[in-house]
């Protein structure tokens, strides 16, 4: 996701309904969702609608009830059947008993007849003739009921019903459309998990649809399916500019971290209403208005890997989603225009977290169990701005070489492709790739608020044998009291007007080091490539 300036409403109605507790004794295998949009589509446009939800899930511990999350704000819910016999719906979460004690192992489903009210949520957008959802962080329990965390991820079936003038487009493939009295039945389906804040439905009459393909790399004789719907007008420049460079992107990232891993990706705008610059629903990503921008594609684009392939474990590791794809947007104009590029990009991310630090660490527990509001798990300066500068950071410390394999070991881990990744399971993997201890990089960057405040002191004396002693001393003075070790360079200066580049680690407070020179030293920069991004010198 990529944010826009303004998030107030959002937030305000985040704020209005905490998630509610999750039911942990269920595996979802597969939602069969079913929709009746058409009225939404029509003048006055209203958010109301009938649906039901099939869900197959395996229970985990022997239970005659299961618990789903359904928002009591925006859902009815009118029935189940299936394995269900009767329901309770209250403070957010749909209790179902089920028509027998289940055992550990079994596979059900059971089916929730349902409606959604006539009421915005921020989840589901009907304005003027075009619907769509936003699901991220806890969306998805307000368009239909659903286990709805990161990490219980599922198949799907999405059908809807929509005037038959409508482009209507969901999560995976186009199955089936099938029009009948002036209405067609849309069909998309996906067999490859997909977390629910990640599943979601888009549709308009004014929708421009163009469709391509892009060929694998590693299997050249299998293709992705490309698909654009852009709005009346869009500016033409833009969107043809995107479908130029989408191919570039899709092949340097598959190089960087392996094949493209879904089956289609679409790019869909939206309308004012919609809150984000990007959302990155898993092959179909929603941009705000005429947002036909590289930077943001590629943002949206990496998530497919970082954040939809391996989603989060919790909301608590949401810096692999934000920081990653914030990151790889450097990649792209390295890629692009070279290593200077790259510097510049990330430098502009460090400023804008250093000018905005909010005060908080860019992990919690916390962020899990309550999740907190939206405003704090998308800080832009810290998600966004600040962990993009941490992988920046830590490419600096492993080096290109290391770091890349600890990127491609991570994104093709058995473990974690199509499932989840918490943040220990990322370190643990970097330092095994690696064969280095990194408890100390992850652990003072990630657990704790702020960035190091450098106080540079250095002094030169001229020896009896004629060359120059100098004592550099290093002090950090920042306010939380935390040290920052770091690999650090210094830039000497000489006289002659000569430079060399000396190589150190920074592992104490009042660090000094004694250097000695055959020349006199004009000046000594502190980290002159400002490889320590997050960082204030004195």
């Amino acid at each position: 996701m990529l944010i826009k300036k303004y998030l107030t409403l959002i937030f305000l109605l985040t704020g209005l309904h905490s998630p509610a507790q999750i039911d942990t004794n269920i595996n979802v295998i597969k939602y069969d969702l079913e929709f009746d949009l058409y009225d939404s589509f029509t003048k006055p446009y209203p958010m109301s609608y009938s649906a039901s939800n099939n869900i197959t899930f395996i229970v985990n511990e022997s239970a005659g009830q299961i618990t789903l999350n359904a928002e009591e704000y925006s859902l009815i819910i009118d029935s189940v059947s299936g394995s269900a016999q009767s329901f309770y719906h209250d403070n957010d979460l749909l209790k179902i008993n089920l028509d027998r004690f289940y055992n550990s192992g079994e596979m059900l489903d059971v089916k929730v007849y349902f409606r959604h009210k006539d009421i915005f949520d921020t989840a589901f957008y009907a304005f003027n003739g075009i619907v769509y959802t936003d699901s991220e962080t806890a969306g998805a329990r307000r368009w239909f009921p659903c286990k709805d965390i990161p990490n219980d991820k599922s198949m799907l079936k999405l059908k809807a019903r929509v005037p038959g003038d409508v482009l209507f487009v969901s999560t995976g493939l186009l199955v089936d459309s099938v029009y009948k009295n002036k209405s067609l039945f849309y069909t998309w389906e996906t067999n490859i998990p997909v977390s629910t804040y990640l599943i979601a439905m888009a549709g308009s009459n004014k929708f421009k649809l163009e469709v391509f393909r892009w060929n694998k790399l590693s299997e050249p004789d299998e293709s992705i399916e490309i698909r654009f719907y852009s709005q009346p007008g869009e500016t033409i420049h833009n969107i043809n500019n995107i479908k130029e460079k989408l191919p570039e992107m899709l092949e340097l990232f598959s190089k960087l971290y392996g094949d493209y891993p879904f089956e289609k990706i679409a790019f869909l705008t939206t309308d004012k209403n919609f809150p984000w610059g990007g959302m990155e629903n898993q092959t179909l990503v929603t941009l705000c208005p005429d947002c036909w921008y590289e930077d943001l594609i590629v943002h949206e684009l990496v998530h497919h890997w970082f954040g939809n392939m391996i989603s989060p474990n919790s909301w608590a590791d949401i810096w692999l989603n934000e920081g990653f794809a914030t990151y790889n947007e450097a990649i792209w104009h390295e890629y692009k225009n070279g290593n200077k590029a790259y510097r510049k990009n990330i430098q502009n991310e460090a400023r804008k977290y250093l000018s905005n630090d909010p005060g908080w660490a860019s992990y919690s527990k916390e962020w899990n169990d309550p999740k907190p509001n939206d405003g704090i798990v998308f800080n832009s300066a810290v998600t966004y701005s600040k962990n993009a500068s941490i992988i920046y950071m830590l490419r600096y410390v492993l080096g290109d070489s290391i770091f890349f394999n600890c990127m491609q070991a991570y994104a093709s881990h058995p473990e974690f492709r199509y499932g989840n990744a918490s943040t220990s399971s990322f370190a643990n993997l970097c330092e095994q790739i690696s064969g280095q201890d990194l408890d100390w990089f992850f652990s003072q960057w990630l657990l704790n608020p702020g960035y190091p405040e450098y106080d540079i002191n250095y002094r030169s004396e001229k020896m009896s044998n004629g060359k120059w002693k100098t004592d550099y001393t290093i002090n950090q003075v920042q306010s939380n009291k935390v040290f920052y070790q770091m690999p650090i360079e210094l830039r000497v200066t000489f006289t002659d007007g000569s430079t060399e580049i000396i190589k150190e680690r920074n592992s104490y407070n009042f660090q000094t080091y004694n250097f000695e020179f055959d020349k006199k030293p004009e000046k000594i920069s502190f980290d002159p490539n400002n490889e320590i991004v997050l960082k204030k010198v004195k």
